[in-house]
């Protein structure tokens, strides 16, 4: 794999700069495998016979003057015919990735020149700008589901638009992650917009986005298939899948986040918090896990709230905690038995979910365990009533924050093992 912060130009060879001589390497199976899942997360027909074709054009970003593709006039893509979310997916096919060329200022990185990249093709289904902006967010989720994404680097779409079924559409390149999708739509309906009221005809055409000036700019005439002029690559065999292979794959695959979101809802999750779990495969892979043995209280409000909060103080994914598995399952079960009192180990959380431990050898270590003999909690609390007789008198006064001060101060005390509900009784017993 190639980092994407790697120095351009730096991880490149005879094959992917396209030098003469040099033969085509046959795509690996894990980047076939990957494509007919996201086929069939996305309701795909999967084919049996994969063709690539040569798809022909002269520009810098193609060191070959053409790109192998499994789309095209005589192609068989991986996936055809599907539907996600009420949109429809024309196909799902591997192609090799261009060089990174950028046209503003003549560029060009081939560091990720010939890299495996699956296209996801939809028909003209799309209304509006914030529909695109939602079914992309599901889109990215369901992908994370079957670890077919990776979040940081994010995705590279080819955004086609016409203000209406009888006008051409332009077809901007290249616009590398989700907000920039929705700038384009939204820029360039209005620059076609202004074209119509303007009189001027709307040439089909390739264009790229302009981020810093938020426009987008016309690179060249737009291509028709006859153009590329497709041709079978006589230098990659067929690659041949049977039914088989796709019913062992289909059967490994995972529920679609909108199911696993209308699962936790049937059984009592809030609906806020059910979206939180399902949009993020490891909170729910967590989730179904635990629910065995923990209750659904105490798992969604440290998976949807403390681990989510953790994560996002840190700046990371949830998936790029480094917690193990086993012993955040072991603290929750000490929370369920109430061993430990929330503020402890949610304390305990923060430390477990950057670098793992041994949560019982902590506890023990540091006698975290729960306070639970009644004549020490009786000791504390009377400490605490006779070094704040301020706060008593407030209290008795009818000023209930004061009550509040007095628990925070047994908590001190108990170096937050005893319970705060326990703790509060025992001060408004002895208060009279």
């Amino acid at each position: 794999a190639i980092e994407d912060d790697a120095k351009p130009n730096s991880n490149i060879c005879p094959k992917c700069t396209g030098q003469p001589g040099s033969k085509p390497m046959l795509t690996n199976r894990d980047a076939v495998t990957s494509a007919i899942n996201i086929g069939l997360m996305l309701g795909c027909k999967i084919n049996n016979r994969l063709l690539f074709q040569r798809k022909h054009y002269s520009w810098p970003d193609s060191p070959n003057n053409y790109q192998r593709t499994m789309s095209g006039s005589y192609a068989v893509p991986v996936g055809e015919n599907g539907d996600f979310e009420g949109i429809r997916i024309t196909q799902v096919h591997l192609e090799e990735d261009p060089a990174k060329w950028d046209p503003l200022t003549g560029e060009i990185d081939y560091n990720r020149a010939g890299m495996p990249l699956i296209e996801i093709v939809t028909e003209p289904d799309f209304t509006d700008s914030e529909q695109v902006r939602e079914w992309l967010k599901k889109l990215v989720t369901t992908l994370s589901y079957i670890n077919a994404i990776n979040r940081k680097s994010g995705i590279k779409s080819d955004v086609n638009v016409s203000i209406a079924p009888e006008y051409e559409r332009a077809e901007v390149k290249n616009v590398n992650s989700q907000s920039a999708i929705v700038d384009t739509i939204e820029i360039e309906v209005k620059r076609q917009v202004a074209e119509k009221e303007a009189g001027r005809e709307i040439p089909m055409q390739t264009r790229t986005y302009d981020a810093e000036n938020k426009t987008t700019v016309f690179m060249r005439s737009k291509e028709t298939a006859e153009e590329y002029m497709f041709i079978p690559d006589p230098d990659i065999p067929f690659i041949d899948i049977t039914d088989d292979e796709i019913a062992v794959l289909k059967g490994l695959l995972p529920e679609s986040p909108s199911v696993k979101l209308a699962n936790l809802v049937k059984i009592g999750v809030k609906e806020a918090d059910a979206k939180v779990l399902a949009e993020e495969f490891t909170l729910i892979d967590l989730f179904e896990k635990f629910s065995e043995d923990i209750p659904i209280k105490i798992l969604t409000t440290y998976l949807r709230r403390e681990v989510v909060g953790v994560a996002n103080y840190n700046k990371m994914e949830v998936s790029d905690l480094l917690f193990d598995e086993n012993q955040l399952h072991i603290l929750l079960t000490l929370v369920r038995d109430k061993k430990l009192t929330d503020p402890v180990a949610k304390k305990i959380l923060e430390s477990l979910l950057l670098k793992p431990f041994d949560v019982m050898e902590h506890v023990e270590s540091n006698d975290l365990m729960s306070e639970q003999d009644d004549s020490q909690l009786k000791n504390w609390a009377e400490e605490a009533i006779a070094e704040n007789a301020k706060a008593v008198e407030d209290y008795r006064a009818g000023e209930e924050k004061s009550l509040n001060f007095l628990v925070g101060q047994v908590m001190k005390k108990s170096r937050g093992t005893a319970a705060p509900d326990v703790v509060r009784e025992m001060i408004v017993a002895l208060l009279g």
